[in-house]
């Protein structure tokens, strides 16, 4: 939404009420409950350069009324303002510091009606909704953040029954393996980078119980069934974007946030089956090493388990016919949008903000590598999660779990993280690290008090 890394945007670590304890230990402006007002969303910025805005989907950027996306930039919004929610709209309201209900219609309190709501639709319908209105030339920017398929393991029976028994009857290890031969032959995995081992806490297959494998061939099925219906919604919007006639000269990208979720919620009411209203699930390590392989580790880690996700670009007018289904291997981050979306939009970021001045856009303009060509990074990127970091420059990749040492990889060569080159050098390592404290004086990040 800024531009900026996470801590620049006051949001170091997550806004819930869980994580206040360590908020207050922490004791800074980076590590705030909402967005810092003083830096511009993609959303104000577009507006302000004649684009209408919307959003559909997760907030999780403030709870109170002046940190709700209609107070930042938004002219449209339908939006859970929490991270996750009950896909059926019921049972959601939490205790602690919010007050209001966890969804918002256009800057006001929706509550989701008993019966015949379903997240992932609601919020294709609105996004559909929003771009029939756009009749006119006037440009328009639709940031639509499914819930889909972050846990609770919510999807419609019916959906679910296709892929029941489909995953027991392959069993992770080989399913894991098949999706690394399938990548390879893609193109998309190097086949120098070999698939990162099972995950530790995970037995081999044919080691687990039937209880196992059949709770997994259960868990898979429903999360399989949400990708079924997240691409079903974006089947919608696309076809809009053609009835509309906007197909041709509107940028479409489609990304993920984070590696797998290996965390387990575990709030089902006793006796419910998985799938429906009464369940709250996650697919827990079992199905989260599956999800970022062939990677090692999973969401929260800056390991690439943890934080490589795929980008994928439609965009008929401005990319050649010859460029489509075409791999670009520039290292990109989400806060390189921010410049390109204004240089697409033909505007500049301002240098103050509420009459304060703004913090410069870290991020590169990837519109160049967004029409297949290349773009020049001059400084490397960083990353920081609960004690979690990470610093990439050029080929070289310096990461390290919380409390544990630097560990020290060629991407180019061992993109799966398998060869730690740190003994070997120690030089590049230094520097690295030096380059990575730096960073973090800067951006104000502070040292993580404690795993949670």
């Amino acid at each position: 939404m800024t531009g900026l890394y996470p801590h620049q945007a006051n949001v170091g670590d997550m806004v819930d009420e869980y994580a206040r304890t360590v908020r207050n230990q922490l004791n800074s402006s980076s590590y705030s409950d909402h967005l810092n007002p003083n830096a511009p969303t993609l959303a104000e910025l577009l507006r302000n350069a004649g684009y209408r805005t919307a959003i559909s989907g997760k907030w999780h950027l403030g709870y109170r009324t002046n940190e709700w996306p209609s107070a930042r930039g938004f002219d449209r919004s339908f939006s859970v303002i929490e991270g996750a929610m009950n896909y059926y709209g019921f049972g959601m309201q939490h205790t602690g510091i919010i007050t209001n209900p966890p969804m918002i219609l256009d800057g006001k309190v929706f509550t989701p009606p008993r019966d015949g709501f379903f997240a992932t639709d609601a919020y294709t319908d609105f996004a559909v909704q929003f771009l029939k209105e756009q009749q006119t030339q006037k440009p328009f920017f639709l940031y639509l953040a499914y819930t889909a398929p972050h846990w609770p393991l919510h999807a419609r029976a019916e959906t679910i029954s296709r892929y029941r028994g489909h995953y027991k009857n392959i069993g992770w290890d080989k399913l894991r393996q098949q999706r690394y031969d399938r990548l390879v032959k893609a193109g998309i995995i190097d086949s120098r980078w070999p698939l990162a081992p099972r995950a530790p806490r995970v037995p081999a297959w044919d080691k687990a119980s039937r209880e196992q494998q059949d709770h997994w061939d259960e868990t898979m099925a429903v999360y399989a069934a949400q990708i079924e219906e997240l691409d079903t919604g974006i089947g919608l919007v696309l076809k809009t974007l053609n009835d509309i006639r906007a197909e041709t000269n509107t940028l479409v990208l489609f990304l993920s946030d984070n590696g797998g979720a290996a965390e387990n919620p575990s709030r089902s009411l006793p006796g419910s089956v998985l799938g429906t209203r009464e369940s709250y699930e996650g697919y827990g390590i079992n199905g989260a090493h599956v999800s970022s392989g062939p990677f090692r580790k999973t969401k929260t880690f800056t390991h690439e388990g943890g934080i490589a996700t795929p980008l994928i670009v439609r965009w008929p007018g401005g990319i050649s016919k010859a460029q489509n289904g075409t791999l670009v291997r520039e290292v990109g981050h989400l806060m390189d949008f921010m410049p390109a979306f204004l240089n697409l939009a033909g505007t500049t970021f301002p240098a103050q903000w509420n009459g304060k001045p703004t913090v410069a856009l870290e991020g590169i303009n990837l519109s160049a590598a967004l029409r297949g060509h290349d773009s020049v990074r001059m400084k490397p990127i960083f990353w920081e999660h609960e004690g979690q970091r990470a610093v990439r420059d050029s080929k070289w990749k310096l990461v390290a779990s919380f409390n544990e040492p630097w560990e020290l990889y060629d991407m180019e060569k061992d993109r799966t993280e398998l060869r730690n080159l740190a003994p070997v050098h120690p030089d590049i390592v230094k520097r690295l690290s030096n380059e990575y404290e730096a960073w973090t004086k800067r951006a104000g990040v502070k040292p993580w008090p404690a795993p949670r």
